[in-house]
């Protein structure tokens, strides 16, 4: 990794969250800048959250000037807008390692710096979590402030509320800043958001403001008369506002005991001064609602907020300032490194497909419809596509009662999203056996991103439910073929999962019903060849890639090999495992924790059917996988091709041999 280099900048170079108190106004317009510079430049050689890093700098920085942290609790929902705040407390130099395996996360987290007091990468957390700590201080009889950062988006998420409900039953001093840019990832849905857009936007409000405003202009400075109209100006707005926009401001923030304070510019960093000062002086818990723009600074992210706001490596453009020495950066990810479409995008292209030819099929999402593909379904069937926010639990029992009246519900969700709504596949779909169709995108290692959004837990966690099957395709064709096959006849609840990953570029063919429970022989060592042992490889999903290396190594070292592609997780393909007892060694591999993994589930039907062979399971440690890039982290967790047979063979008290490179 190259050396960073902040000796071009005026003021970033020696700044931190004590001495940027020191600033005057127009310093801290040029510090924010060279923020936004230096952010750009980490992001074109790292990638990460851009956009809506971008739009909170002032936010921040004003942050840091008022409040004292780590005394001072400041805990962002979600968290990938956490940055700035990073920049500024104890990892300016370290930033320059964001989301690199062994650097600093691309998310809050509570072992990476003293600073981040609560960790989070799904949204909705930072309210329950800030309210917990101020309460304990309360109980402690200390004296800090606590602030919780949280996006309109949260206002989509039901365990917002649930905080908000504790807050009006036990009241406590803390102050709730609602950064309101009108995104989360998408554009925000809801009641709630037209709610905010309509505050924002009244005209009425804002022509009875700009004329009192006039008015006062024009008085001497002195007037009694004009501090008696500035008193009443505030008393007008408060009504006009209530009045005109029936928002959250009355309905829901004030009437829990939340004194709203809003809204305001949040790119002004002043005014934030002026609020944070005045909110600091309450003894009651209060709302800032601040307006930020999602991108500010570069024109590209203010056009396009979704498109930029998670961002790969190379596909922002550098300022002016150069903080790398070279422009060598991290080396590309060659795991992921592909001409092709991703799995993502095929499936937005397949349920299109599929969705003109039965009228049936409709598509539910949770605040993504670009990060599941379904963008395109979304324009051409309007009527039938349901974004329903950040509410991964409303979206499952929602998708329960469109199945009941006969739709054939497609929920796509993000395999580390859908963790959110655990009870209601249980106690909604799996008991009373409702035919939905789930898609996990991202399932398994998703790499920069981390442990917060890995998706290797559905295996372990779906398949303990009765009454559900499991499926992971190993390319673009199989996905395709099982997407038609189960909504063909879906009698049961289904889940597929997929990684983020490429495909591999195969040529498309119409679609083809196929025997989803029958795992597919995709290797057998030839017959006329005689080896002294004998292995069954059971290999998920994208895993399969390995399979030719593996193989090649292992018969080049005297092993017979027979070789499965298990489309099935559940249910097993029971005809396949009976013979397992004619081998010496049973292998699988796995995309997914091996604790109650697909490996587990074998081990299992093994030993209640009697077949006690030795099963080496490949797949992720009993831990939680850091981030870094994904051929990173398959090498360093020793699931590649090498050290996967020298694993194998030392169950033959056997070492690897590479005879032929």
């Amino acid at each position: 990794m190259s050396e960073v280099n902040f000796e071009k900048t005026k003021y970033l170079k020696y700044i931190d969250y004590q001495t940027i108190k020191d600033l005057n106004y127009q310093q801290i317009s040029v510090l924010s800048q060279e923020i936004r510079d230096y952010i750009t430049e980490v992001i074109y050689h790292n990638g990460g959250h851009y956009g809506s890093n971008l739009g909170v700098v002032e936010l921040t920085i004003s942050l840091l000037r008022n409040f004292n942290p780590p005394t001072d609790k400041i805990i962002f929902d979600t968290s990938h807008q956490s940055y700035v705040y990073k920049i500024l407390t104890d990892r300016k130099e370290k930033f320059k390692t964001l989301r690199t395996f062994g650097g600093i996360s691309g998310f809050s987290k509570i072992k990476e710096s003293q600073f981040d007091h609560f960790g989070a990468g799904h949204a909705g957390t930072g309210l329950s979590a800030a309210l917990g700590y101020a309460k304990a201080r309360d109980l402690m009889n200390l004296q800090h402030e606590v602030v919780s950062i949280i996006g309109d988006a949260a206002l989509t998420c039901g365990v917002t509320f649930e905080a908000i409900n504790n807050i009006g039953q036990y009241p406590t001093k803390i102050i709730i800043v609602l950064n309101d840019n009108e995104y989360s990832i998408a554009r925000n849905v809801g009641a709630i958001s037209m709610y905010l857009k309509k505050l924002r936007n009244n005209p009425l409000v804002l022509k009875v403001e700009e004329k009192i405003d006039e008015v006062l202009t024009k008085m001497p400075v002195n007037s009694v008369i004009k501090e008696w109209i500035r008193d009443t100006k505030n008393w007008v707005e408060e009504g006009f506002t209530k009045l005109v926009s029936p928002s959250l401001v009355g309905i829901i923030f004030e009437e829990f005991g939340i004194q709203y304070i809003g809204p305001i510019d949040g790119h002004d960093v002043k005014m934030l001064d002026e609020v944070f000062m005045f909110a600091k002086s309450l003894s009651k818990p209060v709302i800032i609602h601040a307006i930020t723009q999602k991108g500010k600074g570069n024109s590209e992210a203010e056009s396009h907020s979704e498109r930029m706001h998670g961002v790969a490596k190379g596909k922002v453009k550098p300022g002016n300032f150069i903080y790398f020495s070279t422009d060598e950066g991290m080396k590309v990810d060659d795991f992921t490194k592909s001409n092709n479409k991703t799995y993502t995008e095929v499936f937005g292209e397949s349920i299109v497909e599929l969705a003109r030819r039965d009228e049936k099929i409709v598509a539910i999402t949770a605040a993504m419809p670009s990060g599941t593909g379904l963008v395109n379904f979304s324009k051409i069937f309007p009527d039938r596509f349901f974004d329903v926010g950040i509410a991964e639990e409303h979206a499952v029992i929602f998708a329960c009662g469109l199945a009941l009246q006969g739709l054939k519900p497609v929920v796509a969700i993000y395999s580390t999203f859908l963790q959110r709504a655990f009870d209601m596949l249980i106690h909604d779909v799996a008991l009373q056996k409702i035919p939905i169709l789930f898609v996990l995108d991202r399932a398994g290692i998703v790499g920069e991103d981390g442990p917060t959004h890995h998706g290797v837990f559905d295996i372990s966690y779906l398949r303990m439910i009765p009454n559900v099957q499991i499926f992971a395709p190993s390319n673009e064709v199989e996905l395709r073929n099982i997407l038609y096959t189960a909504l063909n006849k879906l009698e049961k609840p289904t889940f597929i999962r997929y990684p983020r990953d490429f495909v591999e570029g195969l040529e498309i063919q119409d679609f083809q019903k196929i025997d989803l429970y029958k795992w597919q022989k995709i290797y057998e060592t030839q017959e006329n060849k005689s080896y002294s042992k004998k292995v069954m490889i059971l290999s998920t999903g994208r895993m399969r890639r390995f399979i030719n290396s593996i193989s090649k190594i292992l018969e080049e070292n005297d092993v017979n090999l027979k070789v499965f592609n298990c489309i099935s997780i559940k249910p097993l393909d029971e005809n396949v495992l009976m013979d397992a007892k004619d081998f010496d060694l049973i292998v699988s591999l796995e995309d997914n924790i091996l604790a109650g993994g697909f490996g587990s589930y074998i081990l299992e039907f093994l030993n209640d059917k009697g077949i006690f062979k030795k099963v080496l399971r490949f797949g992720w440690n009993d831990e939680f996988i850091e981030h870094g890039a994904m051929n990173v982290l398959f090498n360093h967790y020793g699931l590649e091709p090498v050290k996967i047979s020298e694993k194998i063979l030392a169950e033959f008290n056997q070492a690897v041999i590479i005879k032929s490179g």
